[in-house]
């Protein structure tokens, strides 16, 4: 029974947040906490907190949660993340890289586990002094979390994500029009990322990820007209791995480009200086740097 109620409140909370009502959905999750503390409804909680920037909240319900459920370990590892306690996160992952997760069960989720835990250790490597071997085979977006390389990042979005004659094919998922300029369009979204607007994660990705709002951006798998698209960063950084046309989430809170950045995305004629600048995010300033 109490399962029951349990399955009922999480699906009805995951449909709050992808249509938008995060408060009723925090309602949900906080009620049936008030009465049974289950890891997997103090994660999803957790994750909403994070977003919104209350890290404190975000540990204190996590606070006394076992980390033998992965759901608790990933909920966790985004709170140190964005707390920049890499000491934290490391200590956590070492504990966790053998274990045998209660709530994973089939062989897809158990994959998807290990190539979390392989993108922690990765992502660790670039800011803890402790001695952690990188595994001898990455993956593009593992390849990026080592030395980032913004053209690479363009080359792998124009492989996947468009095509000549504006319709998907085997090799895409969702395009964007050809007739946009996807450099122009990449540099003005690494501009516009606002770190506080990073989405509700509810899946496995271990990257911070954005909506943008773009009238006709391209098309989905299916030939549907799609007017927004998702970018995906290396954590507390505007360093695009990935973006594509998307639908929107409603739970977003969607990134705008101005008619001014609009522009040489649109117009072949008119071009900025093209010049890739970082952004990382920090709490512990309050501030975001620009490098």
């Amino acid at each position: 029974m109490e399962t029951d109620i349990k399955k009922t409140i999480l699906k009805e909370a995951k449909e709050c947040i992808e249509n938008g009502d995060i408060n009723k959905a925090e309602a949900l999750l906080k009620g049936y906490l008030d009465f049974n503390n289950d890891p997997e409804i103090s994660s999803t909680l957790a994750n909403i907190y994070t977003q919104r920037g209350k890290l404190k909240e975000a540990l204190e319900i996590l606070k006394g949660q076992d980390s033998n459920y992965f759901c608790v370990f990933k909920s966790l590892s985004e709170v140190y993340i964005k707390l920049e306690k890499y000491d934290k996160l490391y200590n956590l992952w070492k504990k966790s890289k053998n274990r045998n997760f209660q709530d994973l069960k089939k062989e897809k989720d158990l994959k998807k586990a290990s190539q979390y835990l392989k993108r922690v250790q990765v992502f660790l490597k670039l800011f803890v002094s402790k001695r952690i071997e990188i595994p001898k085979e990455l993956d593009y977006k593992e390849q990026q979390y080592v030395k980032y390389d913004y053209n690479r990042a363009l080359e792998h979005i124009e492989l996947r994500h468009t095509s000549p004659n504006n319709n998907p094919n085997e090799n895409t998922s969702s395009i964007f029009y050809s007739h946009y300029d996807l450099e122009e369009l990449f540099l003005v979204a690494t501009r516009n990322i606002e770190f506080e607007k990073r989405e509700i994660k509810l899946k496995w990705d271990f990257s911070d990820t954005y909506i943008f709002y773009f009238k006709d951006i391209g098309r989905s798998e299916t030939g549907l007209s799609l007017n927004f698209f998702r970018v995906a960063t290396i954590p507390n950084t505007n360093k695009i791995i990935t973006m594509f046309p998307t639908f929107n989430r409603k739970s977003s809170s969607l990134c705008y480009l101005s008619k001014q950045d609009m522009l040489p995305i649109c117009n072949s004629i008119v071009h900025t200086d093209r010049i890739y600048r970082e952004k990382t995010y920090s709490i512990n300033q309050d501030k975001i740097v620009i490098t």
